[in-house]
């Protein structure tokens, strides 16, 4: 099977009848293990308000959802090019590098073994840079006011994944640009293989990780572990907790779809069955979070708050934070309050 046919199978698939599939699915069954637990009278009101617990007419926070999904539909490309030309750039400078040091080599066939081997070393790859880019997000304070656009809802649905500022996209491009750029250069010198076919490869393993990692739960109300995989793999209920705003919950689990990296570097947590968590961002009230559901308060609010935290930051003498009594409290959150805008 060669890489063109296997990123047309595994591509075409539709995305959105997939996505709101696996949620209404996951919702019906369980409500149907619940009804079955408390032998509840069926009702289609309450199959709705079970796999839909907010009002999707008044939620201020699912409209903005829907907007900001909309927008990007039109933009992200934008945003997303200059990630690709990098890694374009990058990919050719390595090839070109190791070409000079080692001179040319005959390059291995591209056999499904090798296409394979690509695959994951591509997906891996992409999966560490996504989480260095998320990492710093909460622990760079310019950064987290950006990315608190995407903690800032109140309740969580598949159109939540997209909500979020565009500013990222360009930031993290660039991120996956240089990693991926790097290994793919590396490949690209061993094997047969090319940077499109390269960046395909990648682009299958995520689509198949997500199926398999049931990514549309991941933003849902719907606690679903993995059992085992948990180990390797982020849960929908992993990612759930990433998502509270209760303090044993932050600032973990950051991988998109491999929990792997989280637990090497020590932000992995395994929720227990039936542990709950609270959406939004700590230390703000509902009213606040409100602030984050209209186009000022979603793209042009965050950009004014990250300048602050930059001017705050280069204003700021160093200081030492080593009392006990403060360990362990994540500063970055409180750098600018939304309700000063």
């Amino acid at each position: 099977m060669s890489v063109d046919v296997l990123y047309s199978y595994f591509m075409n698939l539709p995305q959105f009848a997939l996505t709101w599939g696996i949620f209404f699915g996951a919702g019906l069954v369980s409500f149907a293990i619940q009804l079955r637990r408390n032998r509840h009278v069926f009702s289609l009101r309450e199959v709705f308000e079970h796999c839909v617990p907010f009002d999707p007419w008044r939620s201020k926070s699912f409209h903005m959802d829907v907007i900001i999904y909309i927008y990007r539909k039109f933009t992200d490309f934008i945003f997303a090019a200059p990630g690709f030309a990098i890694a374009g750039l990058l990919s050719i400078g390595v090839n070109t590098s190791l070409t000079a040091l080692f001179g040319h080599l005959t390059p291995i066939p591209t056999t499904f073994a090798v296409a394979f081997l690509c695959t994951i070393v591509m997906f891996l790859a992409a999966e560490f840079a996504d989480y260095v880019v998320h990492y710093l997000e909460h622990k760079v304070p310019a950064l987290w006011e950006l990315h608190k656009v995407h903690h800032s809802a109140d309740f969580l649905n598949p159109l939540t994944s997209k909500r979020g500022h565009s500013l990222p996209i360009l930031y993290g491009g660039a991120m996956a640009g240089v990693i991926t750029g790097a290994v793919a250069g590396v490949l690209i010198y061993l094997f047969d293989i090319s940077l499109p076919e390269a960046l395909l490869l990648k682009a299958v393993a995520s689509k198949i990780f997500t199926i398999w990692t049931l990514d549309p739960l991941k933003h849902s109300h719907i606690p679903v572990g993995l059992g085992w995989f948990d180990r390797v793999l982020i849960s929908p209920h992993m990612h759930q907790v990433h998502h509270s705003k209760l303090q044993p919950h932050w600032d973990k689990n950051f991988g998109t779809n491999l929990s792997i990296y989280d637990w090497i570097f020590g932000t992995g947590y395994r929720p227990a069955k039936g542990e709950e968590v609270e959406f939004g961002i700590a230390g703000y009230s509902d009213a606040t979070l409100q602030k984050f559901n209209t186009l000022r308060g979603a793209f042009i609010n965050p950009i004014i708050r990250s300048w602050k935290a930059i001017q705050k930051r280069f204003r700021q003498k160093p200081t030492s934070i080593s009392s006990p009594a403060i360990e362990g409290i994540d500063w970055t959150r409180q750098m600018v309050d939304p309700r000063e805008d």
